[in-house]
Order: C-alpha cells, then structure tokens, then sequence
C-alpha cells in the first residue's frame, strides 16, 4: 500500500503537468457542453419531443469524453512513455506492474469522472437541463463507463507497439465508435443492418446506459449495456496485466 499511496502522489503531479492529457480529461468535455450549449440552446423543440438539445445531448457528450480519454490519451501516453524510457527506468525497481497500473487507473479515473461531472454541472447550471431520472444513478453509471474505457485504454496500450500505432488505430476506432454510438449522430438514421452492428459497440452501450438513466429508465431495463461494460472491465484489466510491457517489444 505504501508504494501504491507514492504512486499516486507521482502520478498525479505527472498527469497535472501533462497539459494534453489534463484538456482532454478534464476542460474538454465542459468546453464541448458550453460550445453547443451557445450554439443551440435548450430551448424546448417539437422534434425533440417537446424538449431541449442539451436535454438529449448532455448523457452523450459525457460519454464522449470518456472514450477519448480510454481510446486515446491512455493508450498514446502509456506507449510514449515506453518508448521514452520511461517505464524502463521503473523496471529496475522491485515494482510490480499491476500495482503501477493500479495507481495510474486512479488518478486517471478521479481526473476522468471529475471532467464528466463538469460536463454534466455546465449543462445543469448554465442551460438549466435537469435529468428525469436519479441524477445519483447516473454518475454511478458514469464510474461504470470511466473504469471499463480506462481498462480498456491499457489493455491497448499493452498492445500497441510504437505511438504512431497507437494515434493511428486510436483515431480510426474513436471515430467508427463515435458514429455509431449515437453521441455524434441519432442512431435513428441508420440502416436496421448499422444499427444490429453498432450494438456491439461497448461506446453505443454506455450511452445508451447514460441516456437510459438521465431519462429515467430503471437499471432492470439497461441490463444488456451494464453486463457489456462489467465484461469489458474485467477483460480488460486481466489482458492490461498480464501483457503489461516496461519497453518497446524487441528490447533485449
């Protein structure tokens, strides 16, 4: 516990410095809310079933920002720092790997869910959006969602070999799950063929879980998406320490 409690300490004075990782964890997802929130309104609309755009809107920005911090800033951070030297140096200590992770997937999670809850309080206070559901249920949701993408962003990083990977097949996977997921685009204007397949999609199962409880659905309803991301996180978290590299692959 005591080299846990020293990483953490490390790690978050590491992840403060790191201005792009902070932006897209932390500031991006309250700027995005602001932006549209600007652009669009809330005002309430007949198209939205008498309600605003943030109303509909606000579950899934949340979740966006929680996918690019999972598909993207962990996997491209964690490899760069292998690639740097970083890790390597840790390996000469007695350090396990699964505690380092341990303490990494902490301050990540915390600087994660606070960035989602900014989201959530931007919306709520400048543009007035209130959830129909138990607003208490929808963050435990958002701690489901920020633990599986974070475990899912390590198992990538493990996976990885170089940064240029690591960016290229990030953004290709980030922008398939962004379409499909219903944050950017409503599913509605898919084919009934695009929609089965983006069902499998662990980003359209979180906001649909998202958007489930913000409007007041009961957890027995949104059972498929809480299996999905439990599965993710527990699969993710075996594959993250067990493939866990100090440096690049072919180092002797």
């Amino acid at each position: 516990m005591r080299a846990y409690r020293q990483l953490v300490r490390t790690q978050l004075k590491i992840t403060l410095r790191d201005p792009a990782n902070l932006f897209f964890a932390l500031i991006f997802g309250p700027m995005l809310v602001l932006a549209l929130g600007l652009i669009f309104g809330n005002k309430p609309l007949p198209e939205f079933h008498g309600l605003g755009y943030l109303d509909g809107a606000l579950a899934p920005f949340a979740a966006m920002v929680v996918a690019i911090v999972g598909l993207m800033s962990v996997p491209i951070d964690i490899v760069t720092q292998r690639e740097s030297g970083t890790l390597r140096r840790l390996r000469a200590t007695p350090l396990r790997p699964r505690v380092y992770i341990a303490a990494d997937v902490t301050i990540r999670f915390i600087i994660t869910l606070v960035g989602t809850m900014l989201a959530f309080a931007v919306g709520m206070i400048a543009f007035g959006v209130r959830p129909i559901g138990n607003f208490g249920w929808v963050g435990l949701a958002a701690c489901l969602g920020c633990a599986a993408f974070l475990a899912l962003g390590y198992a990538l990083a493990s996976i990885y070999p170089t940064q240029g990977v690591a960016i290229g097949v990030g953004n290709i996977l980030l922008i398939l799950l962004l379409m499909m997921s219903g944050a950017m685009v409503p599913r509605a204007v898919f084919s009934p063929t695009i929609q089965r397949i983006s069902d499998f999609s662990p980003l359209t199962q979180f906001v649909t879980l998202l958007r489930g409880l913000w409007n007041g659905e009961p957890w027995g309803s949104l059972w498929v998406p809480v299996v999905v991301l439990g599965v993710m996180l527990v699969v993710c978290t075996a594959v993250a320490t067990r493939l866990f590299r100090w440096e690049p692959a072919g180092t002797p």
